[in-house]
């Protein structure tokens, strides 16, 4: 009997078979690209359902997949609602890394997304504003120790586990993770995009945490069902 493969044995899912399903769900990003979720602080645009979604995909067709969908959805959703575009087109990069680290804690590769994030954290901290702004930060550096200790593999784990409450812990970890890699490098481009002033960045630090978790919670209310229901009937 062939044994069922492991996490670490898993690809980073993009091959030829998964090319409809990136064109699918990068249509479905486009579409939550003009949902507003939340509201910018110091610049204008809004926060987009997309916030969402693209932990989601990264779960749901892993990382190399699940960044290339929220990639190209979330470069089309620019067209569709360009107040969203704060970054121009590099808008596109917090969203897919966010679809990219949910993706990676999934097949146990949370290093990456840490790695990401602790980047993300040198940069925001090499901007002379952030001296004023120390603690900012701190929801990143959790994720990111998170990411990089044993517990990540036990969310791998779990994800794949047939109980429910196992993947509603491994579902939730995973983007926790993705979220915040989202989140941590899109901090690090907007303090040297914008040089907002440190009593925005100290705003901000009490705001981001509850959005982001609101985010998680939103993941695993719809992304543990679905992803079981796709599991069982081996779309996934």
């Amino acid at each position: 009997m062939k044994s069922p493969q492991s996490p670490s044995q898993f690809s980073l899912g993009l091959n030829r078979k998964s090319l409809p399903l990136i064109a699918v769900f990068a249509a479905l990003q486009a579409i939550v690209a003009v949902i507003p979720f939340s509201m910018t602080i110091g610049v204008s645009g809004a926060i987009t359902l997309g916030v969402v979604t693209a932990p989601l995909f990264g779960l749901l067709l892993g990382p190399a997949a699940g960044f290339s969908a929220v990639a190209v959805g979330s470069l089309v959703g620019l067209f569709l609602n360009p107040s969203g575009a704060i970054f121009g087109a590099l808008t596109i990069l917090p969203p897919a890394l966010a679809g990219l680290g949910t993706g990676c804690v999934k097949i146990n590769r949370g290093y990456i997304p840490a790695t990401v994030m602790l980047i993300s954290v040198a940069a925001f901290y090499m901007h002379p504003i952030a001296r004023e702004a120390l603690f900012y930060p701190w929801l990143h550096i959790i994720a990111l120790l998170l990411a990089f200790s044993p517990l990540s593999k036990l969310a791998s784990s779990s994800i794949a586990a047939p109980e429910f409450k196992k993947n509603a812990f491994g579902v939730g970890f995973a983007a926790l993770v993705g979220t915040l890699t989202d989140h941590a490098f899109g901090s690090a481009m907007g303090i040297w995009y914008f040089s907002l002033p440190a009593a925005v960045w100290n705003l901000i630090m009490y705001v981001y945490p509850v959005e982001r978790i609101v985010a998680v919670i939103l993941v695993v209310a719809i992304g543990v069902p679905v992803y079981r229901r796709l599991r069982a009937t081996n779309m996934i």
